[in-house]
């Protein structure tokens, strides 16, 4: 068996040596376009040679695509970036032609929603400001971000470690839009603005300190006399807070620390307590005037102010019941009877020698300018008028237009 196979096989190959000896030029052009048909196989494999759609949009080829689906997968990617009403109608139809390609210029859908916009006019990348995830404008990301961080800044304390956000979720994110829904910098400004700011500062605060004033009182000086023994002075703390504010107002703040950097100085004030005491000589020179008290010695219920009781007060004032009457200390000429500021309704009696009477705060008056008295006779009313904190007489005596201390001129 085995030599009858081996003498069919010799028998083919001779025959087969033949037919490739008498036809030598078809064998040769047969393994040419083999040959040429095995390279071409190998070319497309390798190279990735593939049958594709070319997108002509807007009288350009944009993109070379896989199939005409792909148009209308970026077209949503384009439309679901733009919020207008209008977005469909600016997107044009495209047109589609068939191309031998290669696989890696076929275009994913993300870059032929960035050529769709490239090539329709009314569509622009832009940036938009959305607040609580919706868009409120689209602009310039560079003069949003200008904006935004103005408003942040806004409410910073000087001189003091600010953070700032708003108190709604404000974010900037990158997209496209109409060109006509592009928002000009005074818009997006009024937008910014009208968003609340939350600020919290650390501040460092220096605040003056009071100082207390104590008196001290001496029997050894009347009544007139104060004196400054130690002057006072403001201390200074500092006060270290965290504070909270939205839009510039304060809604909260937390004290850290505080230190004084200086202790307060209390003011010392000396004040007489002494009653002045007529002298023999002012007793004899009182008794020789010749006056007498100008009120009855039972509608006195009270002296309320002595001459020099550390007021400044040079007179008497006798306190008593509205309408009681008041007399003439000794006999004269009316030279005033009227209003006079804070003396109120007052009348001043000439009595001669350089002696005058002055006798205030009168509810009434009962003589006129001019009248000559008679010492005892009625000349007004007690009152409260004028810078007055109750009913009384304020009694005075001048001498040469001096006043002088009437107590030992009317018996007190």
């Amino acid at each position: 068996m085995t030599v009858i196979f081996k003498d069919l096989t010799i028998e083919a190959f001779n025959k087969a040596s033949k037919f490739v000896k008498k036809n030598r030029i078809f064998v040769r052009f047969t393994a040419f376009i083999m040959v040429a048909v095995i390279g071409l196989v190998l070319s497309i494999v390798t190279c990735g040679i593939t049958i594709g759609f070319n997108v002509e949009y807007a009288g350009k080829n944009i993109a070379v695509v896989s199939n005409t689906n792909v148009f209308e997968k970026a077209k949503k990617v384009v439309l679901s970036n733009i919020n207008s009403e209008d977005k469909e109608s600016v997107i044009e139809e495209p047109e589609f032609s068939l191309t031998v390609t290669t696989t890696d210029n076929i275009c994913c859908e993300q870059n032929l929603a960035d050529a769709i916009i490239d090539n329709t006019k009314e569509i622009s990348f832009s940036s938009a400001l959305t607040v609580n995830g919706k868009v409120l404008a689209y602009g310039d990301r560079e003069e949003l971000d200008k904006i935004v961080d103005a408003a942040l800044c806004k409410y910073y304390v000087k001189g003091a470690k600010n953070t700032s956000t708003f108190t709604d979720d404000v974010e900037i994110v990158e997209g496209c839009c109409l060109k006509d829904d592009i928002k000009s910098a005074q818009d997006i400004q009024a937008i910014v603005s009208a968003l609340e700011v939350k600020t919290v500062s650390t501040v460092t605060t220096e605040t003056a300190i009071k100082y207390t004033t104590k008196t001290l009182y001496t029997s050894k000086k009347d009544r007139s006399y104060e004196k400054v023994q130690t002057k006072g002075e403001k201390g200074l703390e500092t006060e270290t807070a965290v504070v909270e504010t939205v839009n510039g107002k304060q809604i909260a703040k937390t004290v850290l620390s505080k230190e004084v950097l200086k202790k307060p100085v209390e003011k010392v004030v000396l004040k007489g307590t002494a009653v002045p005491v007529a002298t023999a000589t002012s007793k004899a020179n009182a008794k020789s005037a010749g006056f007498i008290r100008p009120m009855n010695k039972g509608d006195v219920k009270l002296i309320t102010a002595y001459w020099g009781d550390g007021r400044g007060h040079r007179g008497m004032d006798l306190a008593g019941d509205t309408g009681s009457p008041i007399f003439a200390a000794k006999a004269g000429k009316v030279i005033f009877s009227g209003w006079d500021g804070n003396y109120g309704y007052a009348v001043v009696i000439d009595h001669g020698n350089g002696y005058k009477t002055r006798y205030a705060h009168n509810s009434a008056l009962c003589v006129k300018k001019g009248a000559t008295v008679s010492q005892g006779q009625q000349i007004a009313k007690l009152g409260n008028t004028g810078r007055s904190t109750g009913p009384h007489l304020h009694f005075e005596i001048l001498k040469n237009d001096k006043q002088i201390n009437p107590a030992p001129y009317i018996g007190y």
